[in-house]
């Protein structure tokens, strides 16, 4: 079973992997934390906000979970029914979660494993020599 710390690390690198700052992954991987803590399935919820925002240059955009419920946070601006991609992360990044049932994940899903690794720096016989794993 994942811990809440590797829980909050693989949402970190996995947001920074589908190409936000790391302010933005910061609040991902809370908001994902929260939602494993309040019973629901934080990395599904994270999915649909990545995939949204893979290949793109800058992917804050309106319809994004992510952006508009850290947005709305910082602001102190509760929710309107917005319609937004990771519907559920955005009303945990907002602060209306529901109880759910769902356990803590043994392991992260390999999607969210997929984005994380994009974070990591490729082995080289450089490193390797300098004492790199």
């Amino acid at each position: 079973m994942l811990t809440r710390s590797e829980i909050f690390a693989y949402a970190k690198k996995a947001t920074r992997g589908a190409g936000f700052s790391w302010g933005m992954a910061e609040e991902a991987a809370q908001a994902t934390v929260a939602l494993y803590v309040a019973g629901h399935d934080g990395f599904a919820a994270l999915v649909p906000v990545l995939q949204n925002a893979d290949g793109k240059t800058q992917p804050l955009s309106d319809d994004c979970g992510l952006t508009l419920g850290t947005y709305l946070a910082d602001c102190g601006i509760a929710p309107s029914g917005q319609d937004v991609i990771g519907s559920i992360l955005f009303n945990a990044l907002c602060g209306h979660i529901a109880k759910g049932e769902k356990p803590f994940p043994q392991n992260a899903p390999q999607i969210i494993q997929d984005f994380a690794q994009r974070t990591y720096v490729p082995d080289s016989a450089e490193s390797r020599l300098r004492g790199a794993g």
